[in-house]
């Protein structure tokens, strides 16, 4: 019987994948955190606030967050390089709200989006939270960021609260996407 090329198997090639960050991804998650603000960002804060932002600034204030062995860190890389391309941290709630856990921050690049990486580092945070003992939480999001509030809707997630804050000295509205069972 030919061959007729049926009988090698197809192979699902992933590329990305998620893992716990190091100290090592500090500059790579300021990076990945410019490039997604100045994406994700553009239209709801002002375009001179997304030109200041600076990834050596950034770089070290990701190095004194991924010290905190109290929070969960995670990053989304490219298979193939292991570039970082999003990032997630979590941890006990920061605000005094009836919430114990908080997803701090979410981001992925543009080009990084719709793949499920959000969505997994999203089960991945509510899995550690719970664990450890942390079984609601709230998740703040920039009144403006419809993008970021479907995706929390579509987690689950309902807008309970909101509180006046500023970016860079810009006034902005956070809504807090809360989950009072995770």
């Amino acid at each position: 019987m030919p061959d007729r090329g049926l009988a090698t198997p197809l192979v699902e090639m992933s590329r990305f994948a998620v893992r716990e960050a190091v100290a090592g991804d500090a500059a790579a998650i300021a990076r990945a955190q410019v490039a997604s603000w100045r994406v994700s960002y553009r239209g709801i804060l002002p375009d001179a606030v997304l030109a200041r932002l600076e990834v050596g600034e950034h770089t070290g204030i990701r190095r004194r967050i991924l010290a905190d062995a109290t929070s969960l860190h995670l990053v989304a890389f490219e298979v193939s390089r292991g570039d970082v391309v999003g990032f997630c941290d979590c941890g006990p709630r920061r605000r005094r709200v009836p919430y114990a856990g908080e997803i701090y921050a979410i981001y992925l690049e543009h080009h990084a989006k719709r793949y499920g990486l959000g969505r997994e580092m999203f089960e991945r945070s509510t899995d550690w939270l719970a664990a450890r003992g942390l079984r609601s939480l709230v998740v703040w999001v920039l009144e403006g960021n419809h993008h970021a509030r479907r995706f929390y809707e579509a987690l689950g997630g309902r807008a309970a609260l909101q509180v006046g804050s500023s970016v860079d000295g810009y006034r902005v509205t956070e809504i807090g996407y809360v989950w009072d069972r995770i």
